[in-house]
């Protein structure tokens, strides 16, 4: 066959990321530290053969996992289905003078000693690679081996220019995000058909060794190298423990990012070793939280599992700190790594270590998945890490406080024909998300001061159903036609205390309520945005338009029927009192914000939604509360703005509660 032009290269890069320490982790596999990577134009069978059974009694020697590559031409003779790679005596569909790769693989995977066996093959025909059963059912450990085979084309097809080992390489290398510590055949191979076209990557999976201490892995995940050591304490951990080491004298050079957690317990023992001083306390005190980051994430991962999202996250973060009546002034990343860092690394002075802060996030984000509190795994995380008055401590807390979540109060000014001030007011008591109560509340002189009485009625109600059911009430979800939205401030109504004080507002548009044609058919695209929106995890999602992308309706609209406004959309500029405006594009959008005043809301303000927007529409409730008692803060800009914040809680109760009758075009509507 033809020379394999970019066969050394793919070799070597393969080799490479093998033999990296902190990803592939292989030691050279032949005695005396000889390089495992053989190759050459004069390479027999008979001594790849050689080179293989050495390799595997150097293996068997040390108790190790020997990991084979096979790069090169391979053939299956006739129509069998048996791999042979070719060398420098080969001819192809001759077995004289090839080497059987099942055979290979048997002889190294039945070999006593050996902890199992990984095999890359990057040959044609390379789904023929793996062993006849009854080798790996027998044989001399009677079934008790393991194979991982990793094959870059099925059988009687090609592979072409080492395009799996070359990409191999570098997946190794870039890691996969959630795949885990380490990446086994499975991993690897989906990844890999995504990267390679044209032939069909195929695995190969025995394990028969039931004392195996863990299954075989291809390499270390190198996107998780945060998840180890480092990452999990995310970046402030980094910070705190390469300062807290340099410190030492003589200094300690910080540890690895991808080392694990044995390393960091191995350098606490080392640091009690010193002296006692200010700066050994402080590096301890900087690996203990190491370790009960990396304790914490660990412990997360395995309880919550695949309930574990960006949004629950967000969730728990959310509830703790708005409980606390804090928010920070820019929210971390919202992964289970970079918010444990957060917390372990940047608590409140109150909190000595951090771990009463940590508890209570935990035991809320276990809440907000479903998790069972009184499960006896919280108590162990808590034994580790060293805190179980503390996690016992945030159960009985977080139990206590979900009940003020549980109870809500939706207010509706829907009823108005003409848009403006209502008759009458609706409201729904909402237990668990059901309606448990509705009632009516009249609004007698039909003005501002009548619907502002009605909603105070309309608590009231509540909270005489809230003390029966023993439950807090703590959320007013107000829907308000579009006119209304521009000139009332609810929050700031109420007698004897803002509404806003005592309740965290909510406003909606009332007009999904009751919507008639059109709205009803751009309401799957309304629930998709929302979707997209709520999944954003960096900056803000949100369209800002200014006041001259609004001057012509026409053009306005027309962007927003082909899409060019997918997201959350901002306005500059308050809307005046264009009501139609406020419809044209809260029929577009779930999300929409605007300035209190007149005065614009220029893009170097924007960035306070870039700080707080994982933690909307609540950071806009704290923010007004923090203006109202004269507090200035990270919020001041953020107190400037209205929302209307028509989230998946509100368009599944629109659905709900909507009117029965499908609603008709207007002759405005088809004009317009």
């Amino acid at each position: 066959m033809g020379p394999l032009e970019r066969l050394e290269e793919a070799a070597s890069g393969l080799y490479e990321v093998l033999t990296d320490p902190w990803l592939g982790a292989c030691e050279p596999g032949l005695p005396h530290g000889r390089s495992a990577l053989v190759s050459g134009d004069g390479l027999t069978s008979k001594a790849v053969r050689d080179l293989v059974e050495e390799a595997v009694g150097y293996a068997a020697e040390h108790h190790a996992t020997l990991v084979l590559a096979l790069l090169g031409h391979g053939f299956a003779p006739g129509r069998t289905s048996t791999l042979h790679l070719m060398c420098a005596d080969s001819t192809e569909d001759l077995r004289h003078g090839a080497v059987n790769v099942g055979d290979l693989l048997s002889v190294a995977v039945d070999h006593p000693g050996v902890d199992g066996v990984l095999g890359l093959v990057d040959t044609c025909h390379a789904g023929g690679a793996p062993p006849p059963a009854e080798d790996l059912a027998g044989g001399a450990r009677g079934g008790r081996s393991r194979l991982g085979l990793l094959m870059a084309s099925s059988l009687g097809q090609p592979a072409v220019d080492l395009a799996f080992s070359r990409q191999l390489a570098r997946i190794l290398r870039a890691g996969r995000p959630g795949a885990g510590g380490t990446l086994g055949v499975s991993d690897v191979r989906m990844a890999l058909r995504t990267e390679v076209n044209g032939q069909n990557i195929t695995g190969f999976d025995y394990d028969g060794d039931g004392a195996a201490r863990e299954p075989l892995w291809v390499a270390r995940n190198a996107r998780a190298r945060e998840g180890l050591l480092g990452g999990l304490g995310g970046p402030l951990a980094t910070e705190e423990l390469t300062e807290a080491l340099a410190a030492l004298d003589p200094p300690e050079p910080a540890p690895h990012s991808g080392l694990d957690l044995r390393t960091a317990l191995s350098l606490r023992g080392e640091l009690q070793d010193r002296p006692p001083g200010p700066a050994r306390e402080r590096a301890l005190h900087a690996v203990d939280g190491l370790i009960v980051a990396v304790r914490t994430v660990e412990f997360v991962r395995d309880w919550i599992g695949g309930d574990l999202t960006t949004a629950r996250i967000r969730q728990a973060l959310h509830t703790m700190l708005a409980a606390e009546g804090r928010l920070p002034a820019g929210g971390p990343d919202l992964t289970d790594i970079a918010v444990i860092d957060e917390l372990t690394f940047n608590h409140p002075a109150t909190d000595r270590d951090g771990r009463r802060t940590l508890a209570r996030f935990v035991t809320l984000l276990g809440q907000v998945c479903g998790k069972d509190l009184r499960d006896p795994a919280l108590g162990s995380w808590g034994q580790r890490i060293e805190a179980p008055v503390e996690v016992n401590d945030a159960v009985e807390q977080t139990v206590r406080r979900s009940d003020g979540g549980r109870l809500g109060l939706v207010v509706s000014l829907h009823a108005s024909l003409t848009g403006d001030w209502p008759e009458v007011l609706d409201g729904w008591l909402l237990l668990d998300g059901a309606m448990i109560h509705h009632e009516q509340f009249p609004n007698e002189a039909a003005d501002r001061r009548g619907a502002e009485s009605a909603v105070e009625d309309a608590v009231l109600w509540a909270e005489e159903h809230a003390a029966a059911l023993d439950l807090p009430l703590k959320r007013l979800d107000l829907a308000v036609p579009s006119a209304l939205l521009l000139a009332w401030r609810p929050e700031e109504a109420g007698v004897a205390m803002l509404l806003g004080v005592r309740y965290e507002v909510r406003l909606h548009w009332s007009s999904r309520l009751t919507p008639d044609a059109v709205l009803r058919s751009i309401e799957p695209v309304v629930a998709e945005r929302w979707e997209s929106i709520s999944r954003h995890r960096a900056g803000t999602p949100v369209d800002w338009l200014a006041h001259e992308d609004l001057a012509d309706p026409h053009v306005l609209r027309g962007h927003l029927r082909n899409g060019r406004y997918a997201r959350g959309i901002g306005l500059t500029r308050h809307p005046g009192a264009d009501a139609r405006l406020m419809e044209m594009l809260l029929a577009y959008t779930p999300v929409l914000l605007w300035p209190h005043a007149a005065h614009e809301f220029p893009r170097e303000r924007h960035g306070c939604l870039d700080r707080s927007w994982w933690a909307m529409p609540g950071a806009l409730a704290l923010a007004y509360r923090d203006r109202w008692r004269g507090v200035a803060g990270a919020g001041a800009d953020l107190a400037d703005l209205r929302a209307v914040w028509d989230d998946e809680d509100w368009l599944r109760f629109c659905r709900f509660f909507r009117a029965a009758t499908p609603a008709t075009r207007t002759r405005a509507e088809e004009t317009s």
